[in-house]
C-alpha cells in the first residue's frame, strides 16, 4: 500500500527535476545552432571577402555575399512573438527567402538599427592608400612595388582586404533564448571579470551592446557572432571610395 508521503515526495522532485531538464534539453538544441551559426559565419566571411576583392571593397556587394551563406540559420518573427525558420530546399525556397521582406533588405524591422548580416572593414584604411597609388586616383593592386611589401609588412596590406562579418544571430529557442543571453551578456558580473578595464566599459557596454539590450528589452534575443577573414585584392581600390573608414573599427576579443 502506497503511502501519501512518498507521493507527495515524488510531485516535488518532479517539480525540481522537470525544469531543469527541459532546460537542458532546450540549452543543448540552441548551443547546437549556435555552433552551426558559428561555423556558417566563418564561411561567410570568406565568401564576403572574396566578393569585396573582385568589386572594389563595395560593402553592400559583400553583406549580400555574407548574407547568402548565412540564409539557412536566418530567422523571422512569427505570430505570437516565436522566431521561425524557414528551410530552404530548393532554389525557390532560396529566392523566395533571400529577397523577401527584411531579409531582402538585409535590415530587422523589430530590431532598430541592426542587420542580419553586417560588414566592417578592417583592413586597408583610407590614410593607407595614400601612397603608391596610380596618379592619385586609385591603387593598383597588382603593383609590385606593393605587392610585394618591399617598404615593409605594412606596406603590403595595402593591396589585401580585410573584412570582419557580424552575423546578427536571432535565438529561436524559447527560454533558452533569455537565459543565455544574459550569460553570455554577463550583465551581473563585474566589469573586471570580464577581463575588460573600466575606461572601456561606456564604450562596450552601452555604445556597442545598446541595439542589442533595445531588443532584448523587447524579448527579441540576439547575439552577434563574428569572423574575419583577409584576401589579396583582385580590383583596384580608390582613393575615393567611400567605404573605407578612417581607422580600424573591427571588434576583437581583449582588445586593449
Amino acid at each position: 500500500m502506497r503511502r501519501g508521503g512518498e507521493s507527495g515526495q515524488v510531485a516535488v522532485e518532479t517539480a525540481i527535476v522537470l525544469p531543469l531538464f527541459v532546460f537542458m534539453l532546450l540549452g543543448i538544441l540552441q548551443l547546437g545552432l549556435m555552433h552551426q551559426a558559428r561555423l556558417l559565419t566563418k564561411y561567410a566571411a570568406y565568401k564576403a571577402v572574396r566578393a569585396g576583392s573582385i568589386h572594389n571593397a563595395d560593402i553592400p556587394t559583400m553583406e549580400k555575399a555574407a548574407l547568402a551563406v548565412l540564409l539557412p540559420m536566418v530567422s523571422t518573427a512569427a505570430s505570437g512573438g516565436a522566431e521561425i525558420i524557414k528551410p530552404i530546399t530548393s532554389a525557390s525556397d532560396f529566392k523566395s527567402k533571400f529577397e523577401g521582406g527584411d531579409i531582402g533588405k538585409n535590415q530587422m524591422g523589430d530590431a532598430s538599427g541592426l542587420k542580419f548580416a553586417e560588414v566592417t572593414i578592417c583592413n586597408p584604411l583610407k590614410g593607407d592608400l595614400g601612397s603608391g597609388s596610380h596618379d592619385n586616383k586609385e591603387m593598383d593592386f597588382d603593383d609590385p612595388r606593393v605587392a610585394s611589401g618591399e617598404g615593409g609588412w605594412a606596406d603590403s596590406l595595402r593591396t589585401k582586404l580585410s573584412v570582419q562579418v557580424t552575423f546578427n544571430y536571432r535565438l529561436p529557442i524559447p527560454f533558452a533564448d533569455v537565459v543565455i543571453y544574459n550569460i553570455a551578456r554577463g550583465r551581473d558580473l563585474p566589469y573586471v571579470l570580464r577581463l575588460g578595464k573600466d575606461s572601456d566599459r561606456n564604450e562596450f557596454m552601452v555604445k556597442k551592446m545598446s541595439k542589442y539590450d533595445s531588443a532584448a528589452d523587447n524579448k527579441l534575443y540576439i547575439l552577434p557572432i563574428r569572423a574575419t577573414y583577409i584576401m589579396r585584392m583582385h580590383s583596384n581600390l580608390y582613393l575615393t571610395q567611400k567605404e573605407l573608414p578612417e581607422e580600424n573599427e573591427c571588434i576583437f576579443p581583449f582588445e586593449p
